[in-house]
């Protein structure tokens, strides 16, 4: 896909999801309150991740370097204005969690846990100023389209592999098949020179 095409889907992605200028302003906004609060948040959220046996397993001791690519990813969600430096750090997530055989459900379930703190944080920090609304909707907006490349991402990277499996098999069936028709055809041959030797 053309760097043109790449950025018309990115654009046609964030006016779906209704992610205008001015939500891209409240969430420049925000970010400051979410920074302060993020580094609790994340440890709550891997607290409660390495509680699901699956979940400790894949995660192992690298919580310390996972924080951290989480803390840059939410930054760039805040900050970035989902520029292209935004979207490969969305796929990037997406082929990675399909690397490492994480479920899309865990993914989502991930972000549930941290939308919960961060919609706690707005409630709290906007409760009278009449801003919750916008701004709640600004953060679902925009968390609801890194979903979307993150899974989209995860999808095609599983289409891909099982295109590839594929690819393979049939390798395999047409070099069955062409062994087969040549045994065949030199029974064919063998069984007509004998018929012709009569």
């Amino acid at each position: 896909m053309s760097l043109i095409e790449q950025s018309a889907e990115r654009d046609a992605r964030v006016a779906f999801m209704r992610v205008d200028a001015a939500a891209v302003a409240l969430l420049r906004e925000f970010w400051p309150e979410l920074e302060r609060a993020l580094p609790s948040m994340l440890e709550g959220f891997y607290a409660h991740a390495t509680s699901i046996p699956k979940l400790a397993g894949m995660i192992g001791n690298q919580v310390p370097r996972l924080k951290g690519a989480q803390a840059a990813h939410w930054r760039r969600l805040f900050t970035s204005g989902f520029d292209s430096a935004y979207m490969e750090s969305a796929r990037t997530i997406g082929l990675t969690h399909n690397r490492i055989g994480l479920e899309p459900r865990w993914y989502i379930g991930g972000y549930n846990f941290v939308c919960g703190e961060i919609f706690t944080l707005i409630a709290a920090k906007y409760r009278w100023s009449g801003k919750a609304g916008p701004m709640l909707r600004a953060v679902m907006g925009a968390v609801m389209l890194d979903m979307d490349i993150a899974i989209s991402v995860y999808q095609e990277a599983m289409l891909e592999e099982r295109g590839r499996k594929q690819a393979t098999i049939d390798k395999a069936i047409g070099d069955f098949n062409m062994i087969v028709s040549k045994s065949l055809g030199d029974v064919d041959r063998k069984s007509t020179r004998l018929n012709s030797s009569h």
